[in-house]
């Protein structure tokens, strides 16, 4: 299933174990959900030229340090790399370097062109899974248990021929996610501090594909933004009238004007 980013792009897991160690090098987890839960590259302890890292098992969004355990809802699942040394929930996993690279097979969003919101899907134009940058650190879930969480890194795609167009109306700071490269993958979980942040661009337009998905594709039937949003006021006390109490404004009565018969056209009043 797709897991929703708050810029609006959704990303699909890589769930097929050949795809992923044929682009990754990495062994598929042991019971072969890489989808579920969420899955993320970390370095290996021994680096080897022939694989990336270590796939981990994870939830998609880390939590603030003062809310561990919380639910769903407080989980931080994007990160801007312009505050990433300092935003408080991500900040202690930059310094850390728990840096990871999150495999997705495809990134799906909404493109406004035509007025109403479609569908489409980004993908590698040489058709190889996406890696994005993401930082990691260890948590835990509402029921008490340890677990690792994961969040994406992003960019500003202001004039970005791809994710620029496919901003969200009105949007004043479109965002893309970092997706990098396979030597750039290398470089963000091996690499020193200054390594790593020299990898953070905007991946070229011309190496990536976008298009609308095809009407019978599951994530071409989800409801677009702004569809049956509910009521801003729900929840506080402002309950709609119904229309039989609904008191309708009198109405205004016109009287007829009185006929004025029409004077004399010239100056000649008293004729």
């Amino acid at each position: 299933m797709a897991q929703e980013l708050a810029m609006r792009c959704d990303y699909e897991p890589l769930t097929d174990a050949d795809r992923m160690l044929a682009a990754f090098g990495v062994a598929p987890l042991a019971d072969s959900a890489l989808g579920a839960p969420a899955a993320f590259i970390v370095p290996a302890e021994a680096p080897d030229a022939g694989t990336l890292g270590v796939l981990r098992p994870g939830c998609f969004g880390l939590l603030p340090p003062a809310l561990r355990g919380g639910g769903d809802a407080l989980r931080v699942r994007e990160c801007r790399v312009e505050t990433m040394k300092s935003n408080p929930t991500c900040r202690e996993s930059w310094w850390a370097a728990r840096r990871c690279v999150v495999p997705v097979a495809r990134l799906t969003t909404w493109c406004h062109d035509t007025g109403r919101p479609q569908a489409w899907a980004i993908q590698r134009a040489d058709g190889d899974p996406l890696g994005l940058a993401g930082l990691w650190s260890e948590t835990i879930d509402a029921s008490g248990a340890p677990i690792a969480a994961f969040c994406v890194l992003t960019l500003g795609a202001a004039g970005h021929p791809v994710f620029g167009r496919l901003a969200p109306p009105m949007s004043q700071d479109p965002r893309m996610p970092v997706i990098l490269g396979g030597a750039a993958q290398r470089q963000w979980l091996q690499g020193t501090w200054a390594d790593a942040e020299r990898v953070l661009l905007r991946l070229p337009a011309e190496l990536l594909s976008a298009g609308p998905l095809e009407a019978s594709d599951p994530a071409a039937q989800r409801t677009p933004p702004g569809v049956g949003v509910a009521d801003l006021f729900e929840g506080e006390g402002w309950l709609p009238v119904p229309a039989r109490q609904r008191r309708e404004a009198p109405r205004r009565v016109t009287r007829p004007r009185a006929v004025i018969p029409a004077g004399p056209v010239t100056g000649d009043l008293f004729a």
